[in-house]
């Protein structure tokens, strides 16, 4: 397969939206097909099917090949963690300087942390998983916990702060855009992406029929994510 003449990586904090994004920009079929595959778990499940690599470097070129779309534009998403621990592993990284990168965050860091507490305790990440009723019982049954909230919202601090030193330190300028972003106009950040990565934003739609990734979030997230916020903000005031 060719190397693909544009290609970026969706610079990424987890639970900022990262998945319903990509769904949608891979219906577009003009942006590329990113996926999340520099983790550890993706790595080992994909060295054997569709992304061979003998080499950290030669697993990136072939899966930035295999995410193209037709017009020859490719991307892939990453976390902090997930970009940090495997581009360490790589021999050359001049290939890196070929991509462009989308820096996706999301304003409310307590909603975030308290997203991927209810996450990472229920094992409930996606709406559009089947996921077991003892998984769903969990998630109905876990109650707030102030301790465990925090942290998750060190955690993510930790990746903005991650993503943004690298940048800083290569002068790199990200397109950045955020959850409330894509919530507000999710065809307007499609096409700003577009432009980003030299396609043309007039060929851009939303495909006619809507994602199959909603939201998890219900009233006791905002509730909880209010709570931590004024607990968090009288800790930090003492």
């Amino acid at each position: 397969m060719p190397e693909p003449r544009s290609r970026y990586i969706i610079a990424m904090t987890p639970r900022s939206g990262s998945t319903y994004l990509c769904d949608v920009i891979k219906n577009t079929r003009r942006l590329g097909i990113p996926q999340e595959i520099l983790g550890a778990i993706a790595v080992a499940s994909r060295i054997g099917k569709n992304v061979p690599g003998r080499t950290p470097d030669e697993y990136l070129r072939n899966g930035i090949r295999v995410a193209r779309t037709a017009n020859n534009v490719s991307g892939l998403k990453a976390s902090w963690f997930q970009f940090e621990n495997f581009t360490q592993a790589m021999a050359d990284f001049r290939y890196l300087n070929g991509f462009k990168f989308v820096y996706l965050t999301r304003r409310d860091l307590a909603a975030q942390a308290v997203s991927l507490y209810r996450a990472t305790s229920s094992e409930v990440f996606h709406s559009h998983v089947a996921h077991s009723e003892t998984a769903l019982a969990k998630l109905e049954a876990l109650k707030y916990d102030y301790q465990a909230i925090k942290y998750w919202y060190d955690h993510i601090v930790a990746q903005e702060k991650g993503w943004q030193r690298y940048f800083y330190e290569r002068r790199i300028y990200p397109y950045c855009l955020s959850y409330e972003d894509i919530e507000d106009d999710i065809l307007t950040v499609l096409k700003r992406l577009a432009v980003y990565i030299d396609v043309d934003p007039n060929n851009i739609l939303l495909p006619s029929a809507p994602s199959t990734i909603q939201k998890l979030r219900d009233g006791r997230s905002r509730e909880w994510a209010q709570r931590f916020q004024n607990q968090l903000g009288l800790s930090l005031a003492h």
